[in-house]
């Protein structure tokens, strides 16, 4: 009798775990004949954060995104990644095997980053692609109009107050930033007001960027980790259009890419093939 029994709990549970399999890999929803799995969208999710409705509008567009590589013969070849991985290098002023060991010293998957380094290019071959012939030069009228409508971003303060956070360590900050009311050992905090003329322009884009209330990034100096926390802009005044005309033609730019290319997915999504098996 325990013997059937245990016969039988050993069934009941490989049915169960057979079944749960399914459930797993079961597609959820079919874009173009391209299939989206419920495991899919549970793992994007736990990857990226999103909630299981804005996991699923990732993987349809990364459906859609695929048969437009495919439609458009995009292909990113061993050649290209390597050459990629070289000026990357090139630029941190390392070569590719150097930058290699510093990563995997790190706890990169060497693959996976190559890997990673090839879906980019992928999207930027595609974009250009999608772009070509959907953006036209801006007149410098509408440069001008951009400019005006936008003016607070090309303005810069007389000074800055912000509280400097500075420590040994990388993490000692990092730990500061998630909780600034924490007291963490090693790390030294001074409140200041920095005139503008005195940042450099590499300085002074980052903090002048990182909006009032939050951190910059942390930088490395003079042999310790600095962070700044943005208090308050003094006095903002915009910079002269011909002064920054090209910083206002690189945003504009960048504004109708992506407006173009949402444009140009809206319209492969209302055209899709989409169906909707099993809600995640």
């Amino acid at each position: 009798m325990k013997k059937t029994l245990k016969l039988f709990s050993i069934s009941l549970l490989f049915g169960f775990t057979t079944s749960f399999g399914g459930l797993v890999d079961a597609v959820s929803i079919v874009v173009d004949g391209e299939p989206i799995t419920l495991y899919e969208v549970y793992k994007t999710g736990q990857e990226t954060g999103l909630p299981k409705e804005k996991a699923v509008e990732y993987l349809i567009k990364e459906r859609l995104k695929d048969k437009e590589l495919k439609r458009l013969a995009i292909v990113i070849d061993d050649f290209d990644v390597n050459q990629e991985i070289e000026r990357i290098a090139q630029q941190n002023g390392i070569d590719s095997l150097k930058l290699r060991t510093i990563l995997v010293n790190k706890g990169v998957d060497w693959d996976k980053y190559k890997q990673n380094i090839k879906e980019k290019l992928k999207e930027q071959r595609l974009y250009q692609k999608i772009l070509s012939t959907k953006i036209q030069q801006p007149s410098e009228e509408t440069l001008k109009e951009y400019y005006q409508l936008h003016k607070d971003e090309f303005s810069i303060p007389e000074a800055i107050n912000v509280i400097q956070y500075s420590a040994p360590s990388r993490q000692a900050l990092q730990q500061v930033m998630q909780n600034p009311m924490a007291s963490v050992p090693g790390v030294t905090q001074q409140a200041q007001t920095i005139p503008s003329e005195k940042l450099n322009q590499q300085l002074l884009f980052m903090l002048t960027k990182t909006p009032k209330g939050e951190f910059t990034q942390i930088i490395p100096a003079g042999g310790q980790f600095v962070t700044f926390f943005i208090q308050d802009f003094v006095n903002k005044k915009p910079i002269p259009f011909e002064k920054v005309k090209e910083r206002v033609y690189a945003k504009w730019m960048e504004e109708k890419r992506k407006e173009a290319i949402e444009s140009h997915f809206e319209k492969m999504r209302a055209a899709a093939n989409i169906k909707v098996l099993r809600m995640p």
